[in-house]
């Protein structure tokens, strides 16, 4: 699996800056199948989409779903490393 840091660097975070519970929970995984219905934009657009829901969220002050998004995020790349886009 992508490691936190790993995925913050890929985001634009430095490692620790963002609280997250390290354990992907139900809620994560069912929002990661939400995201999967946009997968026929390819993986990279996916990616790219997450990363701009994640900041977002950030800019609305809603850090808790945001650390949401990033844990989905870290779930997707892990099964699908090659869909990496850089911000």
């Amino acid at each position: 699996m992508i490691t936190m840091n790993e995925c913050a660097y890929l985001v634009g975070l430095a490692p620790g800056e963002l609280l997250l519970c390290a354990i992907p929970s139900a809620r994560h995984k069912s929002l990661l199948k939400s995201y999967l219905f946009s997968l026929k934009r390819g993986e990279k657009a996916l990616c790219c989409l997450m990363i701009g829901d994640f900041w977002r969220l950030m800019d609305l002050g809603a850090e808790e779903r945001a650390a949401d998004v990033f844990h989905v995020l870290r779930l997707f790349l892990s099964a699908h490393p090659r869909a990496k886009c850089m911000v």
